[in-house]
């Protein structure tokens, strides 16, 4: 084993936490946080720890495996696997055509040359359709960044004063430096709130200062209206002040369409038909939240 720590980065997720490690052989002996990372500050998550149980787990594959007719595997050499899948896809093109294949890969957290050859691929094959993993992931993520902020971001939880998080749980998913410290942070700072809008009791709902469990099949990342209405309520109560007039243009997120389904007085923007029933939250339980929201810096949301 070497005795010098070798400073290295976890790739299981984008946080790239800074780690070191001791090395024996192909193996990662020892792995532990790096104090000098300008980001994660010797912070780690147990996915890091256990980086070398991933890399050299026993099952892991080390050549391309054939199913065999009794549904058993053997393994094969790699020119021969990439002759016969080529010849399995020229055969699907060529019979059925290309815009039958659909391609998903790329994405992959530590792995993005899939970016660089997936194109030329595809046009040889003919396919006109592809995904990824981040289609499931941070499909949510990019509908409220586009419509919250325009463009996509990343979160400052250490200095928010309002952090959001809509069906995610980052006291184990991490997701962001320092994850854990960070929300011990907010959850004791007075002069900070967390808002969590989830069906589940999670690590992190626990913590918050509001918990939002809205119906299971009417979570923020499969339901539009849901969205649109919880948002139309933020920007409502950022406007019904008396003493103050509109600013549609400090939450972008619906704005058009909180225009379009309020009323608008001489005061500012006035409550209307919103109770939280999509969502299966009742106006007490959903009006606090957005207040908190609404009256405060721009909030950050994951």
């Amino acid at each position: 084993m070497t005795a010098e720590w070798l400073p290295t980065a976890c790739i299981l997720c984008e946080c790239n936490c800074g780690i070191v490690v001791q090395t024996e052989g192909r193996t990662l002996a020892k792995i532990r946080g790096d104090k000098d990372h300008p980001g994660t500050k010797g912070y780690t998550c147990n996915k890091a720890l256990r980086l070398n149980h991933y890399q050299n787990n026993a099952n892991r594959l080390t050549s391309p495996m054939r199913r065999r007719p009794d549904g058993t595997y053997e393994e094969i050499d790699w020119d021969t696997a990439i002759v016969e899948i080529a010849e399995g896809f020229k055969h699907i093109r060529d019979s059925y055509g290309g815009d039958k294949i659909f391609y998903y890969g790329g994405g992959g957290q530590g792995n993005h040359l899939g970016g660089a050859y997936s194109g030329a691929f595809l046009k040889a094959i003919g396919s006109k359709y592809r995904s990824n993993a981040l289609a499931q992931e941070k499909t949510g993520e990019a509908w409220i960044d586009k419509n919250l902020y325009g463009g996509h971001t990343r979160g400052e939880f250490e200095y928010a004063e309002v952090s959001v998080f809509v069906g995610k749980n980052p006291w184990m998913s991490q997701s962001f430096p320092r994850a854990r410290v960070v929300l011990n942070e907010i959850a004791k700072d007075p002069q900070r709130s967390m808002i969590v809008i989830d069906p589940v009791n999670t690590d992190t709902a626990k913590m918050a200062d509001f918990h939002l469990r809205v119906r299971p099949v009417q979570m923020p990342g499969a339901s539009p209206r849901w969205r649109r209405c919880w948002c139309r309520r933020i920007s409502v109560t950022k406007h019904s002040s008396p003493n103050t007039s509109p600013e549609p243009k400090r939450f972008g997120m619906c704005c058009a369409r909180c225009r379009s389904r309020t009323t608008h007085g001489a005061a500012g923007w006035t409550r209307t038909s919103f109770g939280g029933r999509p969502a299966g939250l009742p106006r007490p339980r959903a009006w606090p939240s957005s207040k908190t929201w609404a009256s405060s810096r721009p909030p950050t949301v994951r």
